[in-house]
């Protein structure tokens, strides 16, 4: 059965389902933001890949994958080649498939986005586009390839895409208790994320305890302060700083969570 055929609370799952695979990007930048307590050199390295379950209401609905997946040249710039895919279980796919792909090169001495490219296939919905940023002249050039149309906006220094802020604030050094802010690059837009950071504490993934800090970031638009649900999370005080748990709630959501299932370290150059 096409998707757009399916019954009306059916095709409200299926928002849902692809919703939540577009928010895993944010879950990942959003938990990243806080670092440990010591500042080393890039905790991330060609080869890390990080895997997230997800779940709605306590229901498995499918997987995200992180990857770094090598180094490139980008506008004479070496950049972290950085992949996310989020893509539904078998039985969500059924409902409303979703399988979409973000990507970020990130600058691998600023740690800032040089490029972001998503592609996005749920149900019948496709996107396919890129974003460069061009930050001496303070532009960013979009481009949706599926219908040619481009687009220049003005960015007011350094920003990051949703995903390369994972990967940015990794690598900040940020205490218990002090707080936090930058700017993101979401569909055209500048937000700015903002909040503090929580105590250590442990938690447990799967058969592993981790020493965690806690983060519960919020975003402003335009200076407003966006009230759509909360969000909060967990991510490691060792040296890879990985986001291991995540929680939105929201009134459509209910309650989502992200969670770590697996782990591969990346072999530095």
């Amino acid at each position: 059965m096409d998707p757009v055929d399916l019954p009306e609370k059916d095709r409200v799952k299926g928002r849902v389902i692809a919703a939540l695979c577009a928010f895993a990007v944010l879950l990942l930048s959003t938990y990243a933001s806080g670092a440990t307590l010591n500042n080393p050199e890039a905790p991330f390295a060609v080869g890390e890949e990080l895997t997230y379950k997800l779940a709605w209401v306590g229901m498995n609905v499918g997987t995200v994958v992180a990857r770094v997946l090598g180094v490139e040249r980008i506008n004479g710039r070496d950049a972290y080649v950085v992949e996310l895919r989020a893509k539904t279980n078998s039985f969500c796919s059924k409902i409303y498939p979703v399988d979409d792909t973000f990507i970020s090169y990130i600058d691998t001495q600023k740690f800032i986005s040089l490029k972001h490219v998503v592609r996005r296939s749920e149900g019948r919905y496709r996107k396919n586009a890129e974003t460069i940023f061009d930050y001496g002249k303070k532009k960013a050039y979009f481009t949706n390839f599926r219908d040619g149309s481009k687009k220049v906006f003005d960015i007011p220094g350094p920003v990051q895409d949703t995903l390369s802020a994972a990967y940015y604030f990794r690598v900040m050094d940020l205490k218990a208790g002090q707080n936090f802010s930058y700017k993101v690059v979401n569909n055209e837009s500048i937000y700015e994320l903002f909040g503090a950071i929580g105590k250590r504490t442990f938690i447990k993934v799967g058969n592993k305890a981790y020493e965690a800090f806690y983060a519960e970031p919020y975003a402003r638009f335009k200076g407003q302060r966006v009230e759509k649900g909360k969000a909060s999370g967990y991510f490691s005080c060792d040296r890879l700083r990985i986001p291991l748990y995540g929680i939105v709630k929201a009134p459509l959501f209910t309650r989502v969570t992200a969670i770590l299932v697996n782990k591969k370290e990346g072999v530095m150059q």
